[in-house]
């Protein structure tokens, strides 16, 4: 058996069926107030917001107009140059204003729906996507938008998994548990690079050994958070790290690392010590299979 197989074989139906309900209960229902936004001409929400935002968007700025179905924005020129420049100046107001936290100075892209497409049909992200704009992406979940993230199951030979405690100086879930690495996806960084970097970062993983962690698919998440609508992409790769390889984190975000068994793997997850994000990942890793390619593939078609 794989690791995989062994993980799955150590556990009991009961347990099994907790991972299952990580992918069932991944997409919560969007709360009965929230306010959709649309941009541009779209028919299709580009983002929701909790109705403090937006009012507070509409006083900022009187080019968020209310319409019957939520409010509309764009810039008069309709590019993503001009929307960047607009976003940004208002993140940052946002910010100043206390509705946007832990500021990270790095931006994540947006893509439409039309674009990129939704659920098992979404593309994965390449630089020839045409994204609608980029912002700074603590101000994301503010937006209510959908970004991207790679996250990473590091299993050992035995079937057990390596998860990472995250610094208690996090922005998002301090102190829980989480995959031996993980990362949302950065404005002109591809899939593949971003797993690469973020094995190195938090995990002190050799790029000979995360080119051959293996995709197992994607699943999205989304559920309502205290600055607003969290809703991401997690696209899921499987690592088999040797018996000689310990993870050691090199960017101060993650405290310590735990290698965990199947049973206790799952009993965090009960516990809720595990993140959301991470525990749907091990869902997937485990329970579907494989896409056939490594993250050191050129998949950029």
């Amino acid at each position: 058996m794989n690791a995989i197989e062994k993980f799955k074989a150590a556990l009991s139906g009961s347990e099994i069926k907790v991972l299952h309900q990580c992918l069932q209960q991944a997409m919560q229902p969007l709360p009965e107030d929230f306010v959709p936004w649309y941009l541009g001409g779209s028919h299709v929400a580009t983002g929701h917001l909790m109705p403090a935002h937006a009012k507070a968007l509409q006083n900022l700025s009187l080019t968020w107009k209310k319409l019957p179905l939520g409010l509309h924005w764009d810039t008069p020129e309709g590019t993503p140059a001009a929307r960047n420049l607009a976003l940004a100046a208002w993140a940052k107001q946002l910010h100043e204003l206390g509705y946007v936290t832990g500021w990270r100075n790095e931006k994540f892209s947006y893509w439409e729906d039309d674009v990129i497409g939704t659920g098992l049909q979404c593309k994965e992200p390449t630089l020839d996507l045409p994204a609608a704009f980029e912002m700074e992406r603590s101000a994301f979940r503010f937006f209510g938008l959908r970004s991207h993230a790679v996250h990473v199951n590091g299993f050992t030979n035995d079937g057990h998994l390596w998860c990472g405690r995250r610094a208690h100086s996090k922005p998002t879930d301090p102190g829980l548990l989480d995959n031996v690495a993980a990362g949302g996806l950065p404005v002109g960084e591809l899939v593949q690079t971003c797993g690469v970097r973020e094995l190195a970062e938090e995990a002190g993983i050799s790029e000979a050994l995360a080119l051959t962690a293996v995709s197992h698919g994607k699943v999205s998440t989304c559920r309502a958070v205290d600055r607003g609508w969290h809703h991401e992409t997690l696209w899921v790769f499987n690592l088999l790290v040797p018996p000689d390889v310990k993870p050691m984190n090199q960017d101060g975000e993650v405290s310590e690392f735990m290698c965990l068994s199947p049973k206790q793997v799952v009993a965090a997850i009960a516990s809720h010590a595990l993140t959301v994000d991470a525990a749907c990942v091990i869902a997937q890793g485990v329970l579907n299979q494989f896409d056939g390619y490594s993250i050191g593939h050129d998949h950029t078609r």
